[in-house]
């Protein structure tokens, strides 16, 4: 398994989990034994019930599209996933598909710190742009994106996954991390 260290989180983050939490790193995974295959899956599962990615998704994102964990340095266990694809028809724009944090890790600021370390190296690798869906409900994840992050919501599809799933298309531009 390789794993390529993108960016330390910082340490003051770090430190105000009160010890339980050690050297977080944020990972782009390019390669994965089995084992670990089967950790994202189960993480994925966890997060998201039988809509989770499973091997048979999660294997051509790795080989072909952008999949970053975040976790403690030589601990098995994923604390964040980030699962991204690039847009066909706008090549200059990443799409991210799944993105979750350890429920017992939410509220802590990690999964600030792990987009912003997630949207640094997108821009290094030349996307301009990212988007996602995100549940109309989900107050969290949209004051994430929009408060924090500065993504703004570009449209709203109702019914997107089916009837009462409805969704905010949201895009970010990731040329403000050209700075950071």
């Amino acid at each position: 398994m390789q794993l390529e260290e993108i960016r330390k989180l910082p340490q003051k983050v770090v430190e105000n989990l009160d010890g339980d939490i050690g050297n977080l790193k944020v990972y782009l995974v390019q390669d994965y034994d089995l084992q670990f295959l089967k950790r994202m899956v189960t993480f994925g599962l966890g997060i998201f019930g039988d809509l989770g990615m499973d091997e048979w998704g999660l294997v051509p994102q790795v080989r072909h599209g952008n999949v970053f964990v975040l976790k403690e340095e030589d601990k098995k266990r994923l604390i964040g996933i980030a699962i991204l694809m690039r847009d066909w028809e706008d090549t200059d724009m990443c799409y991210l598909f799944d993105y979750a944090i350890a429920e017992d890790f939410q509220g802590q600021g990690l999964g600030y710190h792990f987009l912003i370390s997630i949207c640094k190296n997108l821009f290094e690798q030349g996307f301009k742009s990212m988007s996602l869906t995100v549940d109309t409900e989900n107050v969290p994840a949209i004051k994430l994106y929009e408060e924090k992050m500065g993504f703004e919501i570009a449209e709203h599809r109702k019914d997107e996954y089916g009837k009462g799933h409805d969704r905010y298309i949201m895009k970010l531009d990731l040329n403000k991390f050209k700075k950071l």
